[in-house]
This record gives C-alpha cells, structure tokens and sequence, in this order.
C-alpha cells in the first residue's frame, strides 16, 4: 500500500504527529512518577489523547477507505476514555478519589463501557454512526457520515465529565494559596482549550463534513501538561494534601512567603491569634506574629521552636509551641517559612502542677531528712537527689559495682550486712534491702538508713534498676538509746523492788508458818482462817511479782525483720528431743516483729508439746488472706475445745513456763499482729497470727 498525500493532508499530518510527539513525552515524564496520587490518571489521559492523535494522522496518510474507517472506530475508543481519565485525574488531584466508593466509580465508567460496546457493534446496530461519508474528502475526521443516537449520548456524558473535572479544578484554584495558583490554572487551560474548540466543531458546522481541530489542540494540552509536570512540579507539592492536612490537623499553621508576608493560614491559626483567614493574608508575618505572641520571625527563626504566652479574646492567659522551618521551593523565589502552632497550655499547666509537687515532695523530703537515689545498668550511673547536693556517679555498670560503690559509705565491720542482702537480692530470694550503719564519729551517734527495692531485672534474673531513699536516723537512734537507758534505769529499780517485796513476802510467809506450827489449840478457828487467807495472798502477791519479770523486757528493744523460717528453725530446738517432726514453707518471708518474736514461737511450740496430747508433727505456713497475710503455727494433736479458744488467751494460762499466750499476744500485738486459735477439736490445734499489709514482705512462694 503506497501512502500518498497532498500538501494539506501532509501539513495536517506532521501537526498531528507533532502533537502525538508532545503527548507522548507527557505520558514518558509521568512514567516515573506513578508513586505520585493522581500521576497514573494523568499518564492515562495522555497516554488516550496520544492514541486519539495516532489514530487521526492515520486516518490523514492511509488512502483505504475501508482501513479509514476501521481506524476511525479505534479513534472513537480512545474519544471516549480521554473524558473519563481527566475526571479520575480531577478527583485524585484535589483529594476526592478516595472520598468516593468503589461501587460510584465504577457508575461513572458504566456508561463510556456501553459506549465502547455500541461503537464495536456499529456495522450492524448504527448506534453511533449510519453510513460512509463521500471519501473524496480529504478531511481527515468525517469518513464516517451522519451520527447515530448513542454518539450524542456519548458526547453529553463527555461534556458532562469534562465539566465535572473543571469544577473541581476550579474549586481547588480558589481555595488555595497563591502558590499553587499557577500550575492549577495551567492544568484548566490545558483542559478548556480543546474543549472549546470540540464545543465549536459539533455545533457550528452539524451535518457538514469540515475538519474536526480538537486533537490539534492536544498539542496546547500537553505542552500545558509537561510544563506543570517538568517545571513546576506538579505532584512536588499536591494542593490535596494542604486541604487534607493544614485545613483539618488541630495545630495552627502559617505560610510565608520568601518576602516574609502571610499567603496561607488555617482555621486552627486563626482561633490561636483571635484573626479571620481574611484579615492574616498578605499581611506582614513579623506584624501577625507580634501582634499575637510578641515576637518578631527573626526572633523565632533564630530561635528555631520557643514556648510563648499570650492572653486570647477571652482574657485567660494561653501558652503555645512555636516552631519555625524553612521551606525550599522549586526556585529561588518560590521558598518561604511555615510556622506551627501547638497549643501548650494544658502541657504548661501540668508541669506546673508537676514542680509544684515536686516541691512539696522536696520540702517534705527535707523536713524528713530524706534523699532519694537511682541506679540503672543500661546508662551506668548512680544518681543521688540530696536537698543539700545533687551528685551523679558515672560508670556504675553492674549490680556488683553498685554494691562496691554503696560499700564506700560504710564503716568497717558493716559491708558483711550489705553483702548477706544483696545475695540474696542476686539470687532473685529477695527484692528489697536495708542497712544502718554509722557515719563520722561513732561515739557522735550519726546514723544513716539506707532502703532500696529492685524494680526490673533481666532476662537472667540479675537486677537492672534499683531505686531507693537515704535517712538520717540519727534523732532515731538517740531516742532509742534515751528510752534503752531509760527502760535500763526502770528495769534496775523495778528489780530492786521486785526483790524488795519479795523478801517481805518471804517474811510474812515464813512467820505464817511459824504461826502454823504453835499448838492446834493456841488458835481458834477463826483466826486460822485468816492466816490461811493471809497465805493464800501472799501466794499471789509472790506469783504476780514474778511473772513481772518475764513482762519487764516487753517492748524494750525496737522491733526489726525478722525471717520467718530463721525464727522457726531456732525454735524448733525446744521439742528437737521429743521426737515431733517440723516442717516450714514460708522460704523468704520476713515479718516485721519484736526481737521476742522467737519466745512467741518457741512458746507455741512447747505448748503443743505439753497439751496437744500425742504430737507428732509442727508445721509453719504462710497464707494470705484478704488485705493482710497470716502466719499458721498447726499441730496434728487432740486440739483445743471450743470453750477455751478464748480463754487461753488470758492472763493466767500457761503458767507452766512463766511465759503463757496471754504475753505471747501481747508480744505479738506491739507490731499490731493479732493471733487466734482456729483449730478444729480432734484434728490438731491451729494458731493464727494475722499479719496486716505492710507487716510482711520477701513471700516468693512455694
């Protein structure tokens, strides 16, 4: 087949190949941006108005009616989609794509696809066009003669879509700032130009054969189109994302431009500054940011963020977060600032609230001689907060440098109790310590407390972080050696006149039983019976003078903790000769008790030795029970009756050792720990001693 063509149809043709040319460079430029939202749309409205313009300059070349014809219909295709991927580039340009569902999508293409469908099915339904036009022509466009009903159809829907996209365009071009002006107004001439045109061709020259001149120009489209896109950098900066993002985040933004004037501002802004939209553009940045916060851009830019308070309309005092960027753009001239502005004031108030109870904390820590101190493997550091020093020790790397370093501040003899404590912290038994030891002068009676507790440990059990407090104990101390020397004072005299009354009792009864060894006539009945009465109290006085001096210790030395099954152990000496088999299970447990907290024990222990009846196994056990814990003292024997479970508990019981459970609850009841029998008659007696919170601490567990 030899293409020929005159001088018309080869100038339409090189225009038409031009314009193909232009096209397809648009759809090359866009290639490698298809990352870009709306990028792919625009690539496929290109890449449509290129075929389009192929299909025309064949239709030009090829002399065929028969191939002009069919390449005509393909042409027809490539007319229908171009509408349709410019309305799907306008809606994910300005943002809307995702706004519409899938199932709307899909109806807007629903009619270009039965559009397509009539176009395939013209030479037997001539829904889009009737007959051959003359082929003498050489207009390149109107080999088809007279239209069919579907091509207006198709061309309303067509406008309609162009129309849509338009609009949009439009709508983008007025909300936005003058920035992107240019390049939005670019891309709707780019539209409306062959639009135009087309709207011309169909309804000044209807029916006749002139040339059809939309697709020359496509050549305008894409020259339009390239430089947005090469130039301007169409999808650099995306109008949508300044209505998605600075239009609808809470914190305020303002754009400058290079000059330092105001071309952008959202509403979040604009309610910071107590401004209308319309009153901050085109001002003076340095003008809207003095007027409002009192300062100046350089002074921000400078500064780069700064926290700043401001009074709003409503007269209360706000704190906002000022930050300042600069921003390049695509030339010299196009950079500009942004400003943001995060309100502060609920952040500022709750830091306030935090140093004013830091500062209580402080005063009161102060007033309690207390100081607090942390260490932690990962940054190696010890850091003591001290009301008299702030002080940090670096390289403290591991728990038993943290030991070592502890280890400076003790006196010889005192780094054994560190080290017993902090075995068992190693060995994961115990998550807490703490150690008194004097400092400087002994004699002086400066003491130090210091307590800590693990708070997290490694995947090896080993302790990471360790928090805890410093006290000074020495007013503690003092106190406790004045009350030491007192009770010593009151002990020696309550001694002196124990022995004292004693010996007077000892007279009176050595004289009543002079008395009983006169003649049995020497006295009448009556009067011995008053010296047997006088006997009998005498007794008494002696017994109750006694049992004073088991109770004269009670309470004289401070109470400490003391582990549960230590205790018990040592206890357990007092029936290790009768063959009644221990047991204990409360491993690490600690109590917080009287140093007489032993007699307690070994008192329940010899008592069920005595009365249990049959005796063949003790045990200790720790339970919990509600807001507090118990420790468990059972036995297997006959038990205590009902009637007694009280009574036992009075003065008067267990008189066999001088040291009954009336002072063993008393013992107990210096720490507020209680004790109860719950046995049952028949299988064992059961001592309860009911621990409070904050009395027990160390429990691992079985």
């Amino acid at each position: 087949m030899i293409i020929t063509m005159n001088t018309p149809e080869l100038f339409i043709f090189l225009l038409l190949l031009g314009s193909a040319c232009i096209t397809g460079a648009v759809s090359y430029v866009l290639h490698s941006q298809l990352e870009k939202r709306g990028a792919n749309w625009l690539l496929f409205t290109a890449a449509t108005m290129t075929g389009w313009l192929c299909c025309d300059a064949l239709i030009v070349a090829i002399p065929d009616i028969s191939i002009k014809f069919a390449v005509s219909g393909i042409k027809f295709i490539f007319v229908i989609l171009t509408p349709l991927a410019f309305f799907f580039f306008s809606l994910a340009y300005t943002g809307k794509y995702e706004g519409v569902s899938g199932w709307k999508r899909a109806a807007v293409a629903l009619l270009p696809a039965v559009s397509i469908c009539a176009l395939l099915t013209n030479p037997w339904k001539h829904l889009f066009y009737v007959e051959l036009a003359n082929p003498s022509l050489w207009v390149y466009n109107h080999y088809t003669g007279p239209e069919g009903i579907w091509f207006w159809v198709n061309l309303v829907y067509s406008y309609a879509l162009i129309t849509g996209a338009l609009l949009l365009l439009i709508g983008l071009f007025m909300s936005s700032p003058q920035h992107f002006r240019r390049q939005i107004f670019l891309l709707i001439l780019s539209a409306l130009a062959p639009f135009t045109a087309n709207i011309i061709v169909i309804f000044t020259n209807v029916g006749t054969d002139t040339a059809d001149i939309t697709p020359l120009f496509f050549a305008l489209s894409g020259i339009l189109i390239f430089i947005t896109v090469y130039w301007m950098h169409l999808f650099s900066i995306m109008p949508f994302a300044r209505t998605r993002i600075i239009t609808e985040i809470h914190e305020g933004v303002i754009v400058a431009d290079g000059n330092g004037v105001v071309i952008d501002i959202n509403s979040a802004a604009c309610t910071a500054g107590g401004v209308t939209e319309k009153e901050a553009i085109s001002l003076s940045t340095d003008t809207l940011l003095t007027g409002i916060f009192g300062i100046t851009l350089a002074e921000l830019s400078e500064a780069r963020s700064l926290t700043v308070s401001h009074t709003n309309a409503a007269g209360e005092t706000q704190w906002s977060d000022l930050t300042v960027s600069r921003v390049e753009g695509y030339d010299a001239q196009s950079g500009g600032t942004i400003i943001l502005i995060r309100d502060a004031t609920a952040r500022r108030r709750a830091e306030e609230e935090i140093m004013a109870k830091d500062l209580r904390l402080k005063i009161a820590m102060e007033g309690a001689g207390l100081s607090s101190w942390e260490w932690r493997e990962g940054p190696g550091y010890v850091t003591y907060d001290n009301p008299l020093a702030d002080r940090t020790i670096e390289n403290v790397t591991t728990i038993e440098g943290f030991t070592d370093q502890m280890k400076r501040c003790l006196k010889d003899g005192y780094e054994a109790t560190l080290d017993e404590q902090f075995e068992n912290i190693l060995s994961g038994g115990k998550n807490t310590f703490s150690v008194e030891f004097p400092v400087e002068n002994l004699n002086k009676g400066h003491w130090i407390q210091i307590t800590g507790q693990v708070i997290e440990r490694d995947e090896d059990n080993r302790p990471i972080w360790m928090v805890g407090i410093t006290q000074d104990v020495s007013t503690y101390y003092a106190a406790r050696a004045a009350i030491m020397e007192a009770n010593t004072k009151i002990k020696l005299l309550t001694s002196i006149t124990r022995h004292d009354v004693l010996n007077q009792v000892m007279v009176v009864r050595m004289l009543i039983e002079l008395a009983g060894m006169e003649p049995k006539d020497a006295m009448s009945p009556e009067v011995k019976e008053i010296v047997t009465k006088i006997d009998n109290a005498a007794a008494l006085i002696e017994e109750q003078i006694s049992f004073t001096r088991d109770y004269e210790d009670l309470g004289t030395y401070t109470p400490s903790w003391q582990n549960v099954a230590t205790v018990a152990a040592q206890a357990a000496g007092v029936v290790s000769r009768t063959g009644i088999s221990f047991s204990c299970n409360t491993g690490t447990l600690e109590v917080y008790a009287d140093p007489m907290f032993r007699k307690v024990i070994e008192n329940l222990f010899e008592n069920a030795q005595r009365h249990g009846g049959g005796v063949t196994a003790l045990s200790v056990r720790f339970d919990y029970r509600g807001a507090g814990a118990c420790l468990v003292v059972e036995d297997n024997g006959r038990g205590v009756p009902d009637e007694l479970k009280k009574r036992i508990f009075s003065q008067g019981y267990g008189k066999n050792t001088g040291f009954g459970l009336f002072l063993s609850k008393e013992i107990l009841a210096l720490t507020n720990i209680t004790i109860t029998e719950e046995g049952t008659e028949g299988k064992g007696s059961q001592f309860v001693m009911h621990i409070p919170a904050g009395g027990y601490r160390g429990y691992q567990g079985e």
